[in-house]
C-alpha cells in the first residue's frame, strides 16, 4: 500500500491484523515500513523536510486504509479485540489475526460487540465508537462524515426522548 510522507511516497507492505493490535502511536506504523523508508523518513524528520504532522496523518491515513473506518475507530476496534474476553472469542469462532487483515479483524471484532444488540444499544456503541480522540474533534464530521440530525436522533434516543 503507499503512503506519503512530505510528498515521496513509500511502500507499506501488507501485514497481518495481529500485528496491526500493536499500534498504539503513529510512529508503530513508520515501524512498519522497510528499513530504508524509515531511515529515509528519519532523515526527512531530521533535516526539517517532513514533520510530525506529515507522520500522523500518513499514520492514520494508512490505519483507515487497512481498517476501511476512520483510523480512531479502527485504531479502538483492534484495541478491544485483544481484550481477554473479546480475544477468546474471537479465537473460538475461529477468526486468526495472523491469516487475516485488519480490515476483517476489525468487522469480526465489532460483529461480536454488537451481536445481541438491540437497535438502541447498537446506535450507543457505534456513537461512543464515533467519537474522535480528544485533539481531533474537527475531523468527526469531516468528508461528509456523520449527519448531525442523526445523532441528535441517536442521543435523543438514548435519553429516552
Amino acid at each position: 500500500m503507499p503512503v506519503q510522507i512530505g510528498g515521496r511516497t513509500f511502500m507499506l507492505a501488507w501485514r497481518p491484523a495481529a500485528e496491526w493490535t500493536t499500534v498504539q502511536t503513529e510512529m508503530d506504523v513508520i515501524g512498519f515500513l522497510s528499513e530504508r523508508d524509515r531511515f529515509l523518513v528519519g532523515r526527512m524528520i531530521l533535516d526539517g523536510s517532513v514533520d510530525g504532522d506529515n507522520v500522523v496523518r500518513m499514520a492514520h491515513e494508512a490505519l483507515e486504509a487497512v481498517t476501511g473506518r476512520r483510523w480512531w475507530e479502527g485504531q479502538r476496534l483492534l484495541g478491544m479485540s485483544v481484550q481477554p474476553e473479546a480475544l477468546g472469542h474471537l479465537t473460538l469462532a475461529g477468526v486468526d489475526p495472523w491469516q487475516r487483515s485488519a480490515y476483517e479483524w476489525c468487522a469480526a471484532t465489532y460483529a461480536l460487540y454488537t451481536k445481541h444488540a438491540d437497535e438502541k444499544a447498537r446506535l450507543r456503541f457505534d456513537f461512543q465508537l464515533s467519537i474522535p480522540p480528544r485533539g481531533y474533534e474537527t475531523d468527526w464530521g469531516s468528508e461528509g462524515g456523520d449527519d448531525p440530525e442523526a445523532v441528535q436522533t441517536a442521543l435523543a434516543g438514548w435519553m429516552g426522548g
